[in-house]
C-alpha cells in the first residue's frame, strides 16, 4: 500500500488539495483501483463525499509538515494522532507516502505560490525563472527562501543555480524588507507542528522562535547569536522527525547569510530595514504633514506635539514606538526610519501643504 497525502503543507496555498478538487473524479477512479489510501482534510467535505469508501482517511488539517513524514502517516492510518517516531523514511516496514500532487501530476511539473502568484513549473528550474515566471524583479530581492520540505534560503548569487522544486510557496524577502522579521515569521509556521515528543524539537523550537521574537521586539540580547550557533546543531543531530531538523536549519542559514542584520536587532537594537516597528523611530515628513492632529488624537502617550496647520513632531524620548500614529496619518507623513532619519523641525512649524 502507498500512501497519498492530500494534506496541505501551506494552509494559504494548499496546491494538492485545489489538484484533487480539479481532478475529483479521475482521482476517486484511481483510488478504487490502486493500493493506495488517501489523507485528506477532515474539513474537505466536498472531497471526502466524491472518493470510494476505503480509499481515505481524514486528519486534522491545523498540521501541515508532519504529513510529509511516514511515520505520522502510519499512525494516522490506523486512526491514531499523527505523532512521528522518526526521521521520514528511514523506518522499515512502514507504507511509503508520496505527495498528491505526485500522485496526480507526476514528478516533472510543481505548482509553486511565489507571493500570491501561483506558478506551474518545471519541477527542476532555477530561482531566477522562478522569479520571472511571478512577475517579480530579481535585482529587488534579498533572498528567496524556499518552503517545506526543502527550507532553504537562496541568494542572488545562486539565482541561476538549478533548484529541484518540492515546496508549495517561496516566501520572497525583498531588497528593502527586514531579513530578521521574515526568519521570525518563518519559524511560527514550524512551532505549532512539534509533536512534543522530544526535548530539542519542542523546547527548542520554540526558543528559537523566541530568540528571533525578541529580536524584532528590542528584547534581544548578546548572549542570544552563541545560543542559536550552539542549540541549531544539536537540534538538528537530535530532533525525532524534521519540524525540529528544518528549524533548526532554518535557524542556522539566517545566521550565516543574515548575521549583520540579526546582530544590529540583537546587540544595538536596530532594524536597518526599518521594518520593526519596536526597533524604529517614528518621524512626522515636513512635505506631508497638514497638521490635521489624527495623530496627535491616536497617540495616547502624548508624545507628539503639535498643532492645526502646523506640522507635527515626533519626541522621540517619549515615543514608545507603538505605531498608532503611522495608521492614523491620512497623508502618509508618519514614517518610520532604520538607520537613516529624514530631516525633521526640533519643533512645529507651519504647513506648507494643505
Amino acid at each position: 500500500m502507498t500512501i497519498v497525502n492530500f494534506m496541505p503543507l501551506d494552509r494559504r496555498h494548499p496546491v494538492a488539495l485545489e489538484l484533487l478538487r480539479a481532478q475529483l473524479d479521475e482521482a476517486a477512479k484511481r483510488a478504487a483501483e490502486e493500493d493506495v489510501r488517501l489523507i485528506v482534510p477532515a474539513s474537505a467535505a466536498d472531497v471526502i463525499d466524491a472518493l470510494p469508501e476505503g480509499s481515505y482517511v481524514t486528519a486534522d488539517d491545523s498540521f501541515g509538515y508532519v504529513y510529509a513524514n511516514d511515520t505520522a502517516c502510519a499512525q494516522v492510518v490506523k486512526g491514531e494522532k499523527p505523532l512521528p517516531s522518526a526521521v521520514g523514511g528511514t523506518t522499515p516496514d512502514v507504507a511509503p507516502v508520496v505527495s498528491g500532487e505526485s500522485w496526480l501530476s507526476g514528478d516533472s511539473t510543481k505548482v509553486v505560490y511565489v507571493g500570491d502568484a501561483r506558478v506551474e513549473s518545471s519541477a527542476k528550474t532555477t530561482t531566477a525563472d522562478l522569479l520571472a515566471a511571478a512577475g517579480v524583479a530579481a535585482a529587488d530581492v534579498k533572498a528567496v527562501y524556499l518552503g517545506y520540505p526543502a527550507c532553504q534560503f537562496v541568494t542572488p548569487a545562486h539565482f541561476a543555480d538549478e533548484v529541484v522544486l518540492s515546496c508549495d510557496e517561496a516566501k520572497v524577502i525583498g531588497s528593502e524588507d527586514c531579513a530578521v522579521e521574515a526568519v521570525r515569521s518563518i519559524l511560527e509556521t514550524f512551532r505549532h507542528e512539534s509533536c512534543g515528543r522530544c526535548v530539542f524539537g519542542n523546547e527548542g523550537g520554540h526558543q528559537l522562535f523566541a530568540i528571533f521574537t525578541d529580536a524584532c521586539t528590542g528584547k534581544g540580547q548578546d548572549s542570544d547569536i552563541a545560543l542559536i550557533r550552539d542549540l541549531a546543531p544539536v537540534m538538528q543531530e537530535q530532533s525525532l522527525c524534521e519540524v525540529g531538523q528544518k528549524m533548526a536549519s532554518v535557524a542556522q542559514q539566517a545566521l550565516d547569510l543574515f548575521g549583520d542584520e540579526i546582530e544590529q536587532h540583537v546587540s544595538r537594537h536596530q532594524c536597518p530595514a526599518g521594518k520593526c516597528r519596536a526597533l524604529v523611530t517614528y518621524h512626522i515628513l515636513v512635505s506631508r504633514c497638514n497638521g490635521c492632529g489624527k495623530c496627535l488624537d491616536a497617540c495616547e502617550e502624548e508624545a507628539i506635539e503639535g498643532k492645526p496647520k502646523f506640522v507635527h513632531v515626533v519626541n522621540q524620548r517619549a515615543c514608545t514606538h507603538c505605531g498608532k500614529c503611522l495608521d492614523a496619518c491620512p497623508k502618509g507623513a508618519v514614517v518610520t526610519a532604520g538607520l537613516k532619519k529624514p530631516k525633521t523641525p526640533p519643533h512645529p512649524i507651519p504647513c506648507r501643504v494643505k
